[in-house]
């Protein structure tokens, strides 16, 4: 939310500033301005994006809001142009108009509405609301209004990776191995380090050593969050990791497992809690 209000309100005021110009000193009319407009406003907003991300859902924003900008200025001023060449360059062209105002107030609310959901699924509801929202019998200082709108991975779409990933759990599955995989003490909260361990077992119960291991913590909402990480034999068959995961939510988890010539894939999601909870 803090990068929209900074963003938001500089680049329409930008884009504004930048309309004026192309319309009154360049030769292009109302709908040229804009469509350029729109174009410079992606050009450079872009690259300053991609180097200090916003998240996906910051960037969808921002960029509908700086192209509507541009698109509604063209359209507004192609109105004008286009009464003065009907009734006469001297007649005075009124400054409001139904039409336009219809459309600039649609987006408004649009944007107001999503900038809420943005806003409540990074940092969740106002500790008063929330107190109000949430049943008596339950401890609203123990429920978390995060949602950092997580997706599952749609493997169906991913036919064949899909099948060799069955291929390999059914293997696993016939040689009776257990792997055992999760946070030593306890799930940690955003920000706090926690050892993430895995113990493969055959059949008989018995340590499997000799594996390498690696993985990637993923989260669906922000990929520049994800985190990848190698898994160390600690001892005999005992694999850990150190790991830190910045953000609360649902984290999806990939882990890749080679044992002599074989390769396998495991994934598995787990919780990780809002700091201070």
């Amino acid at each position: 939310m803090t990068e929209m209000i900074v963003t938001i309100p500089t680049g329409i005021l930008i884009i504004l500033i930048l309309y004026l110009f192309f319309y009154r000193v360049t030769p292009l009319n109302a709908k040229q301005s804009g469509f350029i407009i729109g174009m410079l406003s992606l050009a450079f907003y872009a690259p300053v994006a991609l180097i200090y991300w916003p998240g996906t859902d910051v960037l969808a924003l921002n960029i509908t809001v700086f192209f509507m900008t541009a698109y509604i200025l063209g359209m507004f001023f192609n109105h004008r142009e286009k009464v003065k060449e009907s009734e006469g360059k001297d007649v005075p062209v009124k400054w409001f108009h139904w039409a336009p105002a219809i459309i600039v107030g649609f987006f408004t609310v649009v944007l107001i509405v999503d900038s809420v959901f943005v806003t409540l699924s990074k940092e969740g509801l106002p500790k008063g609301l929330q107190q109000l929202i949430v049943p008596d019998r339950m401890d609203s200082d123990k429920v978390s209004t995060l949602f950092p709108g997580v997706m599952h991975n749609n493997y169906h779409k991913k036919e064949s990776r899909y099948n060799v990933y069955l291929r390999q759990i059914e293997l696993i599955e016939s040689r009776g191995w257990k792997v055992r995989k999760g946070w030593l003490i306890s799930a940690p909260a955003a920000g706090e380090e926690r050892i993430f361990q895995i113990i493969v077992e055959d059949a008989a119960g018995k340590i499997i050593k000799g594996f390498t291991m690696s993985g990637r913590f993923m989260r669906a909402a922000d990929s520049s969050d994800d985190v990848d990480f190698k898994l160390n034999e600690v001892k005999p068959g005992i694999y850990q990791a150190k790991m830190i995961l910045p953000a609360p939510g649902v984290w999806n988890l990939n882990i890749d497992m080679i044992y002599g010539d074989e390769q396998f894939e495991l994934h598995a999601s787990t919780q990780i809690k809002k700091a201070g909870e």
